[in-house]
């Protein structure tokens, strides 16, 4: 009786210091450079995060998305605009996952490997899809983002990531790469969803 009690204390006190050493991101703005092996800084991506809520910027020389996720009621809704044409998608929670299935099941491997960005000491992970295709992820393990459900492909890595490249078949490699962390309060207004001005497609 006294040897599982000593057990159980010892792993109270092992969860214990973990959490402490776990900080929770819940204000944060990331700013990525995107880049391909054939053509360099192809784009950018900007990810906010305010509580439960995110939202992802991706701009590039064709076209422009942002997708808005809660985490407290699992919507989400998608803009894009090509050209002069916008558009707008809404997303029911069964809906976006479904739309964001390719996601399911996938396997991270932890190498073990680190690599300094931004100044901090990031681990490696690499995550494998279920169609082959593979992701080399770098992340703060210090650090946990408050909303961990979008985006999907990095809902298991236990950290802040800060660059990832993704190995798709027969495709270039593209990479995203922090280039600013800004951890000061985000807007509100980063998440107003406009009410007019795009064609519903969803």
């Amino acid at each position: 009786m006294k040897n599982v009690t000593v057990i159980v204390i010892a792993c109270f006190l092992n969860n214990a210091l973990f959490a402490q050493d776990q900080k929770i991101i819940s204000d944060c703005t990331i700013t990525y450079s995107v880049n391909s092996l054939q053509d360099n800084n192809i784009g950018s991506k900007t990810i906010y995060i305010k509580g439960k809520n995110i939202r992802i910027d991706l701009v590039s020389n064709t076209f422009q998305q942002t997708t808005f996720f809660s985490g407290s009621n699992g919507q989400a809704t998608v803009l894009k605009t090509v050209g002069e044409s916008k558009y707008i998608s809404n997303y029911k929670p069964a809906e976006w996952k479904k739309a964001n299935e390719i996601y399911e099941g996938i396997k991270v491997s932890l190498t073990g490997k680190t690599k300094q960005l931004l100044n901090y000491n990031c681990k490696e992970a690499i995550l494998t899809f279920k169609n082959g295709n593979t992701y080399t992820v770098y992340y703060v393990p210090g650090l946990m983002p408050s909303v961990m459900e979008s985006p999907f492909e990095f809902k298991n890595i236990p950290g802040l990531v800060l660059a990832y490249e993704s190995s798709l078949k027969g495709n270039d490699k593209i990479t995203y790469k922090a280039s600013k962390v800004d951890f000061t309060p985000v807007p509100s207004y980063q998440f107003d969803i406009p009410k007019t001005g795009h064609r519903i497609l969803h």
